[in-house]
């Protein structure tokens, strides 16, 4: 259930990789607005995990721990047992692309990448005693893709963003698809999605695009939660 207070919306970023000096997702969360007000509604709280996912497995263990509903997790100081609800979730990362991108879905398989402390990320994770045994080959957000688009090309016409059904089967995947495997476990609704940065808009001018992005995408993802959520209640 949404609590009606506000609406609290987790965006986490990646560290720089390989050669690669910086990562331009790492300033698009820090340059978000920390809650997005809404004329008639419920405002929207943004909370920029602090640590962003450095280019190794063992980082992926931290994004269980984002859901896990443990306020300590964002909050460090606060007293124990005490609780947060995540609204939803966006992850942001850099790909070796043009343009904003959406993905569609995350796999469970294929991955074929080193990690800078020189550990590969598993291919077969689906198989017997693997790290997702059981679990779907592919996961989907909940959300509907094409409403998100739109609103994108409707608000911001001029910056170049498109969906995919290819995160690239690297760490960005990895992360995806280890998010929605935690809620697909929890039997929760798949309210995350992952955004990739194009690599060569680093500047200023670039990450206040990829801003722009990031609050229309996370808006869309809310708009779309108290839609449902409505609806739920007429039905019930």
């Amino acid at each position: 259930m949404i609590c009606e207070k506000e609406r609290k919306v987790v965006v986490t970023a990646c560290a720089p990789f390989k050669e690669n000096e910086t990562n331009p997702s790492q300033n698009v969360k820090l340059k978000l607005p920390d809650r997005i007000e809404r004329e008639g509604r419920v405002p929207i709280k943004i909370i920029k995990y602090p640590i962003d996912f450095r280019n190794v497995i063992t980082d992926m263990d931290i994004i269980p721990k984002l859901w896990n509903g443990e306020k300590r997790v964002y909050e460090p100081h606060c007293k124990q047992g005490q609780k947060i609800h995540i609204d939803a979730m966006l992850h942001l990362g850099m790909s070796f692309i043009d343009h904003w991108e959406v993905e569609e879905r995350a796999r469970r398989d294929g991955y074929d990448w080193v990690g800078d402390d020189g550990v590969p990320l598993p291919k077969e994770n689906g198989r017997k005693g693997g790290r997702w045994e059981g679990l779907p080959e592919v996961l989907k957000p909940c959300f509907d893709i094409d409403y998100i688009m739109q609103r994108l090309h409707r608000e911001l016409p001029i910056i170049p963003t498109k969906s995919s059904m290819d995160a690239g089967l690297l760490y960005c995947e990895f992360i995806y698809y280890t998010s929605l495997a935690t809620l697909y476990d929890a039997h929760e609704i798949p309210r995350v999605l992952f955004l990739h940065h194009p690599e060569k808009k680093i500047g200023h001018h670039g990450v206040e695009e990829g801003t722009n992005v990031a609050v229309s995408i996370i808006c869309s993802m809310i708009d779309q939660l108290e839609t449902q959520m409505k609806q739920d209640y007429f039905l019930a």
